[in-house]
């Protein structure tokens, strides 16, 4: 992988590397939490008794709509996380898989699904993606460990001390919503970018490449505020990562996934997915007619 670097960036313990790749807004598609707010899209649960790991997605629109692996949707009977990036064709209907993300609610406070302005954080993303991976190779789709998911939940409900009845994941951004947005504003979205690297200390967190810069600069600050609830909670300490090593470590971990043996599967929506991990990280590769929707990389090592 070719990246040319445009903007590296501390605050505390975090370090931001953003930068571009070769090939960028080859392909022409607009954001899930968007084509909601234009009333492109309606997503909902499946039916009225509903499901915990499934949701309806209806594209009314001639557009491709894109959602993102770790997208909050709340509403409905019970919030929920998206388990994987979908790209949705133009006037569909899909199933999309999903994981709980409020324990202890089941019951509807409206009829269709609204987006946040942040998505889960990299750990928990991580842990879906791996869980996703093995469901895949057993021939079981696109499902997490919803265990697993409530168990993170759980963790963060505890680290920011956030009561919920419910054990309502977004209750913590609620509480500590001042404390996010301040936080995001330490970064500036670089306009030209299309791929981000972040790292703790001089580990890494995870890495995320869109096809289109101005998706891109719609997820930066999600991206940042699920970042947020890894960090803000942590003891201060000296960040000496430079930007010379944030570019050499993104590029080593290019190159570490390129050693991988990979799984091929198709995408929830359209587009072909490829599949890797090892007890390191774990990736997903979604692509449509040759062009690069999204990639992620995350690092599956607890980072502290």
């Amino acid at each position: 992988m070719q990246i040319s670097n445009h903007s590296f960036t501390k605050h505390g313990r975090l370090s931001v590397l953003q930068f571009s790749t070769p090939e960028k807004n080859t392909f022409e598609y607009i954001s899930g939490p968007s084509a909601i707010a234009k009333n492109f899209v309606e997503v909902r649960e499946v039916s009225f008794s509903g499901s915990v790991n499934n949701l309806e997605l209806v594209n009314n629109s001639d557009k491709y709509i894109f959602f993102l692996d770790g997208d909050i949707l709340s509403g409905a009977k019970q919030n929920r996380v998206l388990n994987t990036s979908v790209l949705v064709a133009p006037n569909t209907k899909l199933n999309i898989p999903v994981s709980c993300v409020e324990q202890g609610r089941w019951r509807s406070v409206s009829s269709k699904f609204s987006p946040k302005d942040y998505i889960s954080p990299d750990s928990l993303r991580a842990i879906k993606l791996k869980a996703v991976n093995k469901n895949l190779r057993r021939g079981r789709g696109h499902f997490a460990d919803q265990g697993e998911v409530w168990e993170e939940v759980d963790k963060f409900l505890r680290i920011h001390k956030s009561i919920s009845t419910t054990m309502d994941f977004t209750k913590v951004y609620e509480d500590k919503e001042k404390d996010f947005d301040d936080f995001v504003k330490q970064f500036s979205v670089n306009n030209e970018s299309n791929g981000v690297a972040m790292f703790m200390d001089n580990s890494p967190l995870g890495i995320d490449i869109f096809n289109r810069t101005d998706i891109y600069q719609e997820y930066f600050p999600k991206r940042l505020r699920g970042i947020a609830l890894e960090v803000l909670n942590l003891k201060d300490k000296e960040n000496t990562m430079t930007e010379a090593e944030a570019n050499y470590k993104t590029l080593s971990l290019f190159d570490e996934l390129e050693k991988l043996k990979y799984t091929e599967h198709d995408g929830v929506g359209i587009g072909k997915e490829k599949r890797y991990n090892n007890d390191k990280l774990v990736a997903l590769e979604l692509k449509y007619l040759q062009n690069l929707i999204h990639f992620t990389l995350l690092n599956l090592e607890k980072v502290n």
